[in-house]
């Protein structure tokens, strides 16, 4: 591994700010399933979800399994509450366990990073990371009141067109980010009809 001045490590802060597909590709691990830690190498169509996620308040993707987008999120978040100050993220999830997941992707990045970039302490727990910046990463099952107190900087929605009531939840989540804050919005295809397909169409 490189070894970096102070200036060095100066200059790749501000960068790792400015640019996180730099920051994820540079510094983010994943767990693999044979091979354990590894380094994020991202393919240039999640490279492009990041680019959409910067560009766009509000992003809807379809997708299809097991390429790694709801990972890109994990990092993307990560990267968010680390480099913005009072970043409220909130994830919703299909059930409890997925949501854990979420957490654990956004924990396991976050004790790969070297601790000169890694501005911000944070404490985990199994469903949500707080850090010392005043920024949080919470991930929560699917519920008719999810998320409706919250004052949100980023909405992540996973496989939100197997979410049971999506509309009525929708409806009850638009408001917390009307203020500027972002959503994205994740899902595989679950046949035509629904609130997902309605606000993909």
């Amino acid at each position: 591994m490189a070894v970096f001045t102070r200036q060095d490590q100066v200059n790749e802060i501000i960068k790792c700010g400015k640019d996180p597909t730099y920051f994820i590709n540079k510094y983010v691990k994943i767990q693999h399933p044979t091979r354990g830690s590894v380094p994020f190498a991202t393919y240039k169509f999640q490279d492009g979800c990041v680019e959409a996620f910067l560009e766009h308040r509000l992003n809807i993707v379809l997708k299809s399994r097991q390429l790694g987008l709801s990972t890109v999120c994990a990092a993307y978040a990560v990267w968010m509450a680390i480099f913005q100050k009072d970043k409220n993220i909130l994830v919703i999830a299909t059930k409890l366990k997925t949501a854990m997941n979420f957490i654990k992707k956004v924990t396991v990045a976050l004790n790969s990073l070297p601790k000169w970039l890694l501005l911000p302490k944070f404490e985990p727990s199994k469903q949500q990371v707080t850090f010392s910046n005043g920024s949080q990463i919470q991930a929560i099952p699917t519920a008719s009141d999810a998320g409706r107190s919250e004052a949100l900087s980023l909405l992540i929605i996973d496989e939100a067109a197997f979410i049971r009531d999506f509309d009525e939840i929708w409806t009850g989540l638009s408001p917390t980010f009307s203020t500027g804050g972002r959503a994205i919005i994740l899902s595989t295809p679950n046949g035509v009809g629904g609130q997902y397909y309605k606000l993909w169409i």
